[in-house]
């Protein structure tokens, strides 16, 4: 027995009720998105209203220096290494001639340094605070070393930062290998 054809009007019912339900499907997914919208957006705008941690606070005027060396240097002792490359000078607190950085604006400070030696020569150099050693770096002479120091340390204006030989000898830095940096952390502590 044969089964009957069914009927336009039938298949146009199954039809309309398939098209009814995917219609109702899209619409739930699309509530759900709209409320996950609202959660993203909610997030968004609570992280927007919180204060980011490295941001300069207002009224403080951001100060920042890094430096290198352009060629190799010999250091010698008690004179300050002047790094000729300066790549920032925000506050224009770093001399490339003297070597010498002069806080111009007092507060905590975050200062580094790194140095790279050549085989048979190691490096020994300390940061030096108005004349007072602040903090030590060296780097072994078995084959091309590095050593990186980093100090924070409190400035007033004015007060010198710099980096020099602390072995008493003349020693070897190896050119863009050799840095000197630091940054204002905060001005009221």
């Amino acid at each position: 027995m044969t089964q009957p054809k069914p009927t336009l009007r039938y298949m146009l019912d199954n039809f309309t009720d398939e098209m009814k339900k995917e219609v109702s499907t899209l619409k739930e997914e699309l509530t759900l998105m709209k409320q996950k919208n609202c959660e993203c957006a909610t997030k968004v705008d609570s992280y927007n209203n919180k204060s980011p941690r490295f941001l300069v606070p207002n009224g403080q005027a951001p100060v920042a220096f890094h430096t290198h060396l352009s060629a190799n240097f010999n250091v010698s002792s008690n004179h300050a290494v002047a790094y000729d490359v300066v790549k920032i000078n925000v506050g224009d607190g770093y001399n490339k001639f003297s070597g010498i950085f002069k806080a111009p604006a007092a507060g905590l400070y975050f200062i580094t340094n790194t140095v790279m030696s050549m085989p048979n020569h190691g490096i020994h150099v300390e940061i030096v605070k108005n004349g007072v050693a602040i903090g030590k770096n060296w780097a072994d002479h078995n084959g091309y070393e590095s050593g990186t120091m980093s100090v924070i340390t409190d400035l007033d204006v004015n007060d010198s930062v710099w980096v020099r030989d602390s072995d008493g000898g003349t020693e070897r830095l190896e050119h863009d290998y050799n840095s000197f940096s630091g940054f204002l952390i905060y001005t009221e502590y």
